[in-house]
């Protein structure tokens, strides 16, 4: 999964209407902790991506 993967993810739980903002932020959280700390990998840029409001 990389950065367009990523983007298109957290894009798509904005754009739900059933996804609150912490949903979007705890998959975002748990994105980042995965390369860290599973694949020991820096997880760089995802860019911009929709936030849910």
């Amino acid at each position: 999964m990389g950065p367009v993967e990523v983007r298109a993810f957290l894009t798509h739980l904005a754009v739900s209407p059933t996804v609150s903002a912490s949903t979007q932020n705890q998959a975002l959280n748990a994105i980042v902790f995965m390369y860290r700390e599973v694949i020991r990998r820096d997880p760089g840029e995802f860019g911009e991506f929709d936030r849910t409001q």
